[in-house]
């Protein structure tokens, strides 16, 4: 993923947290705040960020795993047609290595993406 598309600034993750309005799904939370665009600065990137709690994942392997399978389902996806906005996904449900049954699959959280997506796209045109 681009930095463009990453929100990095924790300055920027607490207004969103403060600010934002919030989409949910079944294993994720999108939290979205549209932002000011200025003529001179004609940046109209969408701002991506990811936060997965310890309470629900414990070790940083698998948190990490996580982010690396929410980045590379971005990377299949057009962000250019996205309305611009800083954005969080807040991972929700519990995730365990060890167990199969239990394990979260790849095309579970991109169906989730899409969906929350699909709801924006709705929601801001």
């Amino acid at each position: 993923m681009k930095k463009k598309y990453r929100l990095r600034k924790i300055t920027e993750f607490k207004e969103v947290l403060r600010k934002g309005k919030s989409i949910k799904t079944s294993n994720l939370i999108f939290i979205y705040l549209p932002k000011q665009i200025n003529k001179e600065n004609s940046k109209n990137n969408i701002k991506i960020g990811i936060i997965i709690p310890k309470k629900k994942c414990k070790k940083a392997v698998d948190r990490n795993y996580l982010k690396r399978v929410i980045w590379a389902i971005h990377s299949n996806i057009q962000l250019n047609n996205l309305p611009s906005c800083f954005s969080i996904f807040l991972y929700t449900s519990y995730f365990y290595s060890r167990y199969q049954y239990k394990k979260i699959d790849f095309l579970a959280i991109e169906k989730d993406i899409k969906k929350i997506y699909s709801i924006l796209l709705k929601k801001c045109s």
